[in-house]
Order: C-alpha cells, then structure tokens, then sequence
C-alpha cells in the first residue's frame, strides 16, 4: 500500500492526472486456453507465453507445464520437454497425459526404456479417449526395448 500511495504522490506531483492499475482478467485455465488457440493457429511463442502466465496464476497447475512440454518436443529438445513433464507428474502423478508423453520423450532421447515402459503401461491403464495415442507410445517403446531387427 505504500508504494503505491508513493507512486500516485509522484504521479500527482509530476503532473500526471490519470493512473491504470492493470488486472488480468483471465484465470490460469483460461490462459491455458488461450495457450492451447495461440499453438493450434501456429503462434508458438505466444503460446508458451500464456503457460507461462498460467504457471505464474497457478504454480502447481499440470496442464500448462504439459504443454510446454509439447511445445518442447515439437522442437525437438527433448531435456527441456521431459523437465515439464516431469514437473508435471510432481503436481498431478496420476497424468496419464503427462506420463504417455514423458514416455514418449524418453524414447526419442533413447533413454530410461524401462522406466518409459511402467509410464506407457500407467498411461494405457487409464484407458479414456486417448487410449489409441497411449497404446502406441507403449508399442513404441517395447519395440525400442527390442532394438533393431
């Protein structure tokens, strides 16, 4: 409170007769939203923006850490995607999401297969809409646990 009645003396006296004080109006699922538009229309940097505003709204809120993973592995940096998704596993273990994609990543890193698999496995375990993406995350990483025919 201090500082901002310190900053409307200097506004006052400097001769400056209106002030804004910005609100965002949006909630952090709402960013994530907006996130999720901005990628599907191919604005990726402003997407990771709206994560991010998501994440600074609700620290412990696993889908925008998701989805910068996405945006991550889209790019091809795969540390950078399985930190997000890991962080993502932190704050909600139960993500089939988090965990299909994490396995994923680990495969594309050819990395931790076994621990993939048991992500794969939990992910298929949960069944729902995405249950064809999980299945072949799964069939992915046993046929990387395999090696070359």
């Amino acid at each position: 409170m201090r500082r901002i009645s310190a900053l409307l003396a200097m506004m006052v006296l400097g001769g400056c007769s209106h002030l804004v004080l910005l609100h965002d109006p949006l909630s952090a699922p709402e960013h994530t939203d907006l996130g999720v538009a901005y990628e599907t229309a191919g604005q990726d940097a402003l997407a990771r923006r709206e994560y991010h505003k998501a994440l600074a709204l609700a620290p412990h809120l696993a889908q925008p850490r998701i989805n910068l993973g996405n945006l991550a592995a889209k790019g091809g940096r795969w540390k950078e995607a399985e930190k997000h998704y890991r962080r993502a596993l932190v704050d909600a273990p139960a993500d089939p999401d988090a965990r299909n994609n994490l396995a994923y990543v680990l495969v594309r890193s050819h990395r931790r297969l076994d621990e993939a698999e048991t992500l794969a496995l939990a992910a298929v375990a949960t069944g729902g809409a995405r249950d064809s993406v999980y299945r072949s995350t799964l069939a992915e990483v046993r046929a990387a646990r395999r090696g070359p025919p």
